[in-house]
C-alpha cells in the first residue's frame, strides 16, 4: 500500500497514528516515519496492518517480515480515536 493508502484506511478506521504511537510508546512522528517509508520497524509496520485490518505483507509489501505478527502487543487493541 501506498502512504496515502494507508492513511486513508486509518482514517476510514477513525484510528490516529497517535493511538498507534501511545499503544507502543513511541512517537507519532516514528509512526508516520514507518508509513512514508522513510525508517524501518517491523513493530510498528505490524501494528499499523494490524489496526487496518490487513496483513503486514501486504500494506508493506517491500519488506521481508522477520517476527511474527501475533507476538506484538497480543493483548493490546487500538482503541479508536474520540
Amino acid at each position: 500500500m501506498t502512504p496515502t493508502e494507508i492513511r486513508i484506511e486509518l482514517l476510514r478506521r477513525n484510528i490516529r497514528m497517535k493511538a498507534i504511537s501511545s499503544k507502543l510508546g513511541v512517537t507519532q512522528q516514528a509512526v508516520q516515519r514507518v508509513i512514508y517509508r522513510d525508517s524501518v520497524s517491523e513493530r510498528i509496520m505490524i501494528n499499523i496492518a494490524e489496526a487496518i485490518g490487513c496483513p503486514p505483507e501486504s500494506v508493506f509489501p517491500e519488506h521481508e517480515f522477520k517476527i511474527q505478527p501475533d507476538l506484538i502487543c497480543p493483548n493490546q487493541t487500538i482503541s479508536q480515536a474520540k
